[in-house]
């Protein structure tokens, strides 16, 4: 099964009910609450199942409050606890979780940090393959917690994301906790909470119309006697909590111990048509079918309900479908407009090649700008800034702490755009009469510095890379011509005897250009004999003398570069 197993629908609910996962995940908590009363107590206990890790919390005796009770994450944050504080946005600078919940994960917060070590130690020497963690009412709200804390800490470009199982759990966080869940679209298929409309559990905190300052996140398994169906859906799974049997609820034990092993071995013989094909062969409307189907297998529409409630919870579950439709839409729009960006990137490969014809580089050629063909490129090179400064400004805001921020096609593209069109960008600052150190003087645009950033996060997780054998297409380091520029400077000012500091400036820079040149990473056009490096070149070996070795010096005098490809 993969971790995109938890997705709406029925179908997605008979996979999950006849899952090994769930059943194991089932008996760990069956397991942990088993435990010899008179051994040393823990929260949550590892147990191991062929390749399948455990990390079972048991169900504390919790006293629920009546009310809602919440604490705020700025709240915790003045308290000096900030184990939650990464999911945090720039427009979102605090949420609120449920307070039993977040009490019993601060009260065990060593045992819980011993675990969270061990598991990624183990994560890193390849000797888990898959980890589930579960928990049933209270243990399942902090079961949730600890996988979020595990998910931040683990390298999940290197290991599969954990799975988080929940039964009978209360609701963790509020409307800013559920929105900044929703920045990681890479997490959210890795929580499954089961919920059935007999345990009064889920439903704590809600109020009688659904409303209330908590919100759900994840897949949710709805059940009933009549079946069950997974759902992301707030709407939906709200509307199930609330037909919850009250008057079998009430006779429960108040700290949820409900057996969902024999509900899911029930749901696993039950058919989740049963009575609904009749009830809904008048309705012409395919979505509308759909929507109905699913709310008679979960028990979402019962005699409780009027016609015109029943309606108004169609049409909302039509609108939010809709409005997940044209996301879809949004997402494949915006794909093409990134081929489209590709596509005039291209522009940008011929216009190098024409500089290389006339002997003067890339860099050159712009900054000069006596061209024609200069009034397309400044055309294209506006057009491809608002687009990518656009979208990085989306992701940033957009935090996603799973590998880089962009995904690797994206990343790929902004990182091709960085290095053909910063130095562009370059060219202009230097144009301008007294400018000087754009790449540390704060001048650089953000979005090349988060560009640049993203790509090191990448890289970081990976192997090294082998060493290059042919040179570059374009300079790696897109700021290159803005260090040649400040070199040109700093040539002038030792001339003129203003600084005897900059001769170890410079020859720091002719380590960076030495270093670029034996690993290719610099393109052959900074070699160009009408190009800035060349007049560099010219104006430091002046300073030199002819007789200084180095070995750029000893390169460049040999005239090796004439045979650098």
């Amino acid at each position: 099964m993969t971790h995109n197993q938890f997705s709406s629908g029925l179908e997605s609910a008979n996979l999950v009910v006849t899952s090994d996962l769930v059943h194991q995940a089932w008996s760990a908590i069956e397991k942990q609450n088993q435990i010899n009363p008179n051994a040393k107590p823990h929260l949550c206990n590892v147990i191991q199942v062929s390749n399948v890790t455990l990390i079972a919390f048991g169900t504390p005796l919790v006293s629920f409050p009546e009310q809602e009770s919440m604490v705020s994450s700025s709240t915790l944050k003045a308290n000096n606890f900030t184990e939650f504080e990464f999911l945090c946005t720039k427009s979102i600078e605090s949420f609120s979780i449920n307070q039993a919940a977040i009490s019993l994960f601060r009260s065990n917060f060593d045992e819980l940090n011993q675990k969270k070590t061990e598991l990624i130690e183990l994560t890193q020497l390849s000797k888990i393959s898959l980890i589930i963690i579960t928990g049933q009412s209270v243990g399942g709200s902090v079961a949730t917690l600890f996988t979020l804390w595990l998910l931040k800490g683990l390298n999940l470009l290197k290991t599969l994301r954990p799975l988080c199982i929940t039964f009978g759990s209360p609701l963790v966080g509020d409307e800013h906790f559920w929105q900044c869940m929703l920045q990681f679209t890479t997490w959210k298929s890795s929580f499954l909470h089961a919920a059935s409309n007999q345990d009064p559990i889920p439903k704590l905190f809600l109020t009688r119309n659904g409303s209330g300052a908590y919100k759900p996140f994840g897949s949710f398994l709805l059940c009933s006697s009549s079946g069950c169906a997974c759902s992301e859906d707030q709407d939906l799974i709200l509307e199930h909590l609330m037909t919850i049997n009250l008057q079998n609820g009430r006779n429960e034990d108040p700290n949820g111990k409900w057996d969902y092993g024999q509900i899911l071995e029930d749901l696993k013989h039950k058919a989740l048509y049963k009575s609904s094909t009749m009830l809904i062969k008048e309705v012409t409307d395919p979505l509308q079918a759909s929507i109905i189907t699913q709310l008679l297998a979960i028990g979402g529409l019962t005699q409780q309900h009027s016609s015109k409630e029943m309606k108004n919870l169609i049409r909302r579950m039509k609108k939010h479908e809709t409005e997940l439709l044209i996301q879809k839409k949004k997402n494949s729009s915006s794909d093409k407009k990134l081929s489209k960006m590709k596509t005039c990137l291209a522009l940008f490969e011929w216009y190098k090649k024409e500089s290389n014809i006339l002997n003067t580089g890339y860099y050159d050629m712009y900054k000069r700008q006596c061209n024609p063909s200069d009034m397309n490129v400044n055309e294209y090179k506006k057009r491809l800034w608002n687009f990518w400064e656009d979208a990085v400004t989306k992701v940033e805001n957009k935090p996603q702490l799973e590998g880089a921020p962009f995904g690797v096609r994206w990343l790929w593209a902004g990182t091709n755009y960085r290095r053909m069109i910063e130095p562009l960008h370059i060219a202009e600052f230097y144009k301008t009469s007294g400018a000087s150190n754009y790449k540390n003087g704060g001048k650089r645009p953000k979005h090349f510095i988060l560009l640049e950033a993203w790509l090191e996060q990448k890289q970081a997780t990976q192997k090294r890379k082998p060493k290059r054998q042919l040179a570059a297409t374009s300079n790696e380091d897109s700021c290159f011509w803005a260090e040649v520029e400040d070199a040109l400077i700093l040539c002038n000012r030792l001339k003129n005897g203003e600084s005897v500091n900059d001769a170890e400036k410079l020859e720091e820079f002719e380590e960076y250009v030495w270093d670029g040149i034996d690993n290719h990473t610099v393109c052959p056009d900074i070699f160009s004999e009408k190009g800035s490096f060349m007049r560099w070149w010219k104006e430091y070996k002046g300073i030199v003398g002819s007789s200084y070795s180095s070995q750029l010096a000893d390169y460049m005098n040999n005239r090796n570069y004439r045979n650098y490809t």
